[in-house]
């Protein structure tokens, strides 16, 4: 429960300035991490398979230790204290997690497999407290537009440290790829160890979650036929089981079957992620003004396009444009999801929301990865890859799941009523040109000479 005590709102902007730069640095590690555990685990010798597997495990622990996520902010009794103990120990396990597996011989791949899911669950696992407490620095109506210029503003960071640690394995992949990835690892170790050290200046308000805060996740599922946020939790499972068949094997893809060097597989994979985080500030002002639920719902038909877009062509700079507008679709479906969840759940019952929809949506991501892995292995080639039958798949199973959410899903909050195809208008700009053809066509008009009524 938040402090009524006015005076506490004067910590907001420091906690604010101090979790920018907290970001700021966590989105270096997560540059990394993210984007090069795929290409470390094919260096390592990991397989198509191994690549789903890698994606289940780490994705379904990380589901389940969400799980209990709140309860153990609860027992720990602050969620500040909680934040530290977890950032803090994922910094310290990302150079062993690489490490090790050259110790274990054949065994190394599913060595790395597990001391990475292990990083990544304790690195993950106080994401929920992390959101129930920046979330409160925030006022509703504006977390749109605050969340926007922090996803566009943390995304050049997250993109420049993306495209160096692409350079620093280009470099080395002349000279050896082990230092290259340890160069890596160590600079994901160290940029975390000093965003931690920027978590440790956040201000917490008073917290003391009540006996009635608290429920199950079975009470939670219970809720399905006749709750907005829980129908919500599991349509975007679903649509995260549908983007997770393809998702972890584009970068198999690129540098097994189509053979890009390290440096092209930055650009491509880049263009996305470098789109998707810049792109956020501008989605932010739709969703504070049109709601989340039709920016999430235009975005998530755009993303349901994209894999058949990867069917046309295997050119560099074509892949180099379908990831722009891929990026473009994931900025606003993932501020307009996270928006939503804020606004969906009180602040008293925020962080369990939050485990429980993190919960779901890594379990569709791991057995999604993981079904992606056996269908890339035995789905016949279409059109020379079996990675394009995997692609339509993807992009049926993302259709319908968007679909199911249109159909399911209310708006949370009084917002500006729209038409979907409206909205289509404003975004893209047309509307803007149309509104401005017009007012321009009116002053022309009014500019015209008039004949004298004397005459």
């Amino acid at each position: 429960m938040i402090s009524p005590h006015p005076e506490i709102h004067k910590e907001y902007p420091v906690s604010l300035k101090n979790s920018f730069w907290d970001g700021f640095f966590a989105s270096i590690q997560a540059a990394i991490i993210d984007q090069f555990i795929t290409p470390l685990a094919l260096y390592l010798g990991a397989n198509n398979v191994w690549i789903g597997i890698l994606n289940f495990v780490r994705n379904s622990f990380v589901s389940v230790m969400q799980v209990h996520s709140a309860a153990i902010t609860r027992r720990v009794g602050s969620r500040k204290r909680f934040i530290l103990i977890s950032v803090l120990a994922a910094a310290l396990l990302w150079l062993p997690t690489y490490l090790v597996p050259f110790l274990c011989g054949d065994l190394r791949v599913p060595i790395f497999i597990l001391l990475f899911t292990l990083t990544s669950s304790i690195n993950m696992l106080a994401t929920p407290a992390w959101a129930s407490l920046i979330s409160e620095y925030v006022p509703a109506n504006r977390r749109g537009q605050y969340f926007g210029w922090r996803g566009t503003t943390l995304g050049f960071v997250y993109s420049v440290s993306m495209l160096a640690a692409g350079l620093v394995l280009c470099f080395f992949h002349g000279v050896s790829l082990f230092w290259g990835f340890f160069i890596l690892m160590a600079a994901a170790a160290i940029a975390r160890l000093v965003s931690w050290s920027f978590i440790t200046r956040l201000y917490e308000p008073k917290w003391q979650p009540q006996q009635t805060d608290y429920f199950t996740f079975v009470e939670f599922i219970r809720r399905l036929p006749v709750s907005n946020f829980a129908k919500f939790t599991v349509l975007a499972s679903i649509f995260n089981l549908a983007v997770a068949l393809a998702s972890p094997f584009f970068a198999v893809y690129l540098l097994r079957d189509l053979k890009y060097d390290y440096l092209s597989f930055t650009l491509v994979i880049g263009a996305s992620v470098f789109a998707t985080l810049v792109l956020q500030r501008y989605w932010g002002d739709f969703a504070d003004k049109y709601g989340n639920r039709k920016i999430f719902l235009l975005n998530a038909l755009l993303i349901s396009v994209i894999p058949f877009l990867w069917l046309f062509s295997k050119e560099m700079w074509y892949l180099f444009l379908i990831q722009l507008i891929a990026g473009v679709g994931w900025a606003g479906f993932n501020l307009a999801t996270a928006n939503f969840i804020y606004d969906a759940a009180v602040a008293a019952k925020r962080e369990r929301c939050l485990a429980y929809f993190n919960f779901l949506a890594g379990l569709g991501l791991g057995f999604g990865a993981l079904l992606g892995g056996y269908l890339y292995r035995h789905l016949p080639p279409i059109l020379g890859s079996s990675f394009f039958g995997l692609l339509i798949i993807s992009g049926l199973g993302r259709f319908f799941a968007a679909l199911a959410m249109r159909n399911n899903i209310k708006e949370v909050r009084h917002v500006e009523h729209v038409r979907l195809r409206m909205l289509l208008f404003d975004v893209s700009g047309i509307r803007s040109f149309g509104l401005l053809s017009r007012e321009l066509l009116f002053a022309a008009k009014n500019l015209r000479p008039r004949k004298s009524c004397g005459k």
